[in-house]
């Protein structure tokens, strides 16, 4: 999927995301940084227990197209660049 930018996969569940960077690295070995195209997430920061976390939820159905792959040998992760979108279908 990388290589075609033209194919796209979706999430089918509800996806949860953060806009806090350096939140999101705590946690896992791959990191999705993604370009939203559109707004289909939920805020969930008036709702947490943990508001500095800065939480979404992306809906389920969203589509998205890999852009980029890079692994950062530095901190052991993967990055995979993302663009998020409304499929038109």
């Amino acid at each position: 999927m990388a290589k075609d930018t033209m194919k796209c996969g979706s999430f089918q569940a509800f996806s949860s995301c953060s806009q806090n960077r350096e939140k999101a690295e705590e946690f896992g070995n791959t990191l999705f940084i993604m370009e939203l195209k559109s707004a289909f997430t939920a805020d969930l920061r008036e709702l947490s227990e943990y508001p500095n976390e800065e939480e979404e939820l992306i809906t389920p159905g969203v589509c998205f197209s890999v852009k980029k792959v890079e692994f950062n040998r530095k901190t052991n992760k993967h990055v995979i660049y993302l663009e998020v979108f409304q499929n038109s279908w």
